[in-house]
């Protein structure tokens, strides 16, 4: 990157962001960074979030918190977002159901619980085609 490429993107860095400060335990920096590098998320982009949800709330008279009209779910990128969040987690939810009938002794295999558990796994798996189908 040119020095002038540099230059023009630290004013626009100090034009549209605010940098914050926050000291923490050694041990707890290390456990987040580690969680933001198994989640493939920039630890950045992790406390924005965060910062943003928690911002997105204001304390009531009664010192409980409520939505100040952020709608999380108000735009179809957001619900498009959410949804593949959900897919995402369900597609984890299955694997781990499939693990664990792979792992099942045979001779639990014909049980109530192992059908059931493969009814499970098919469902997730229609519910997965479906939302794949839409979003």
């Amino acid at each position: 990157m040119s020095s002038g490429a540099s230059s023009a993107k630290a004013k626009w860095n100090a034009a549209n962001y605010a940098q914050v400060k926050v000291s923490v335990r050694p041990e707890i920096a290390a456990a987040f960074k580690a969680a933001c590098a198994a989640d493939g998320v920039s630890m950045a982009g992790k406390l924005s979030q965060f910062m943003a949800e928690y911002g997105a709330t204001v304390p009531d008279q009664k010192g409980s918190r409520k939505t100040a009209g952020a709608d999380p779910l108000s735009t179809k990128k957001k619900r498009t977002k959410t949804i593949l969040g959900l897919m995402d987690l369900l597609e984890q939810v299955r694997d781990a159901e499939e693990q664990a009938m792979e792992n099942t002794p045979e001779n639990f295999r014909g049980s109530e619980n192992f059908e059931a558990s493969e009814v499970r796994i098919s469902s997730m798996g229609e519910a997965l085609d479906i939302l794949d189908m839409l979003y």
